[in-house]
């Protein structure tokens, strides 16, 4: 498979992950009603945790899509490549 085809697989697959966690939040938003004062509290925090994953899910579609993740998609089947943070400043 192509670097590209490999690309728009993965950033499929993540948007498909978006979609879910959308889905996923509004649930859990509309049960937020029927919480008593710790539940709420708990969904509260479950609810951070899923905004949290969407967020990084999305930086990741957009580092993938822009190809600062190419050198990963390279290195996909390379047991001894280990990415390490870019420097940009």
């Amino acid at each position: 498979m192509a670097q590209i085809d490999t690309k728009k697989d993965i950033i499929q697959f993540l948007n498909l992950c978006v979609e879910y966690t959308n889905s996923s939040l509004q649930r859990k938003s509309k049960r937020l009603i029927d919480l008593n004062e710790e539940e709420l509290k708990l969904a509260k925090i479950e609810i951070e945790k899923w905004e949290i994953y969407k967020q990084f899910t999305e930086y990741t579609i957009k580092e993938l899509s822009s190809g600062d993740l190419d050198e990963w998609i390279d290195n996909l089947h390379n047991p001894e490549y280990i990415p390490k943070p870019q420097n940009t400043h």
